[in-house]
Formats: structure tokens, C-alpha cells, sequence
């Protein structure tokens, strides 16, 4: 656990400094989500949890079961290849509209997608992510366990618990 907010917290500190020179040129502000512990109703194979479209990065965990979708948007940063590690993913290709994604899906997992667009889903329980730059995210947790099924917190506001209901909001000024 330590060692992914070291790995978060170093990003942010790069993302940071990018977004100060980005601020100066009038860029859109960039910001910051963080989801702890999230779960929805359905595990899997339920509706998703966490919908993020960046332009930035995604790094997560996946502490129980989750499908993570991660599909490289057109951006004119380029973008670097998404991965996923650890002793119990697997993954395979997806299409979404036109555009082609990778889908891992396991336990105890890490995944990241970082110097580019991406639209980011996640399904299951146990799902921790840290998302900057600028773009929008829904969220949506349990409406049988409210309270109980994780928290957000978007451009460094006070966590709240996931809503039962989808519920978009924008991250940074973008």
C-alpha cells in the first residue's frame, strides 16, 4: 500500500509541474481523482464502478475481483502502452465504438495508463484509483450496501462515499 502512494504521489508531483507549465501557457487545469475501496452492485459482471476519459494518466489496484477496460484515445500527447501486473491477471483485446482497448481482469493487480487519452472502465469490488490531468469520470456504487462501497474525492476535496446512482463529474478545468 505504501509503495503505490509513493508511486502516486511521485506522478502527481511530475503531473503537477507539467500542469504549472501547462497553466502558464492557458492550458486547461489539470486535477486529480482518488477512489478507495469501490465496489457495485453486480461484482464483474454488474454495471461499472469507475468511468474515467483523461488526458493524463490512470494507475489502480485491484485488491479483489474487477474487469478493467482501458481503451488509448486519440491525443496530441501521443500516449505510452497500457499495462497491468501481478500473479492473477489476465487480459485480451475489446472494442468500444471504434476505437480497440485491452481488458484485464483478475485479483490483486495493478494497472496503469499513463502519457496519453484514455477512457478507463472498471467493474468489480476492491478497487482502489488514483487519475490526473483533465477530463471526467462517473461513478456509481452500491444501492444494496450504501455507505459501505467506497470513496472518491475529485481536485482534492473531501472524500464521499460512492453514489448508488451514476453520477459524472469533471476532473481539473477540462
Amino acid at each position: 500500500m505504501r509503495r503505490i502512494l509513493l508511486r502516486c504521489a511521485c506522478v502527481a508531483v511530475l503531473t503537477l509541474s507539467g500542469a504549472m507549465s501547462a497553466g502558464a501557457r492557458g492550458d486547461a487545469k489539470s486535477g486529480f481523482l482518488v477512489v478507495r475501496k469501490a465496489a457495485a452492485d453486480g461484482g464483474v459482471n454488474g454495471r461499472p464502478v469507475v468511468t474515467v476519459v483523461v488526458e493524463g494518466f490512470v494507475l489502480g489496484r485491484v485488491t479483489q475481483q474487477a474487469l478493467v477496460d482501458v481503451y488509448q484515445l486519440p491525443s496530441a500527447a501521443g500516449g505510452g502502452t497500457p499495462q497491468a501486473a501481478g500473479s492473477d491477471v489476465s487480459h485480451h483485446a475489446v472494442r468500444w465504438h471504434r476505437f480497440n482497448g485491452t481488458e484485464y481482469s483478475g485479483s490483486g493487480f495493478r494497472f496503469r495508463a499513463t502519457g496519453g487519452a484514455y477512457r478507463v472502465v472498471v467493474r468489480g469490488a476492491g478497487v482502489y484509483l488514483f487519475a490526473g490531468g483533465h477530463g471526467s469520470v462517473t461513478l456509481r456504487g452500491s444501492s444494496v450496501y450504501p455507505g459501505s462501497d467506497g470513496a472518491y474525492s475529485i481536485d482534492g476535496r473531501r472524500f464521499r462515499s460512492l453514489p448508488p446512482h451514476p453520477l459524472t463529474r469533471a476532473i481539473g478545468g477540462g
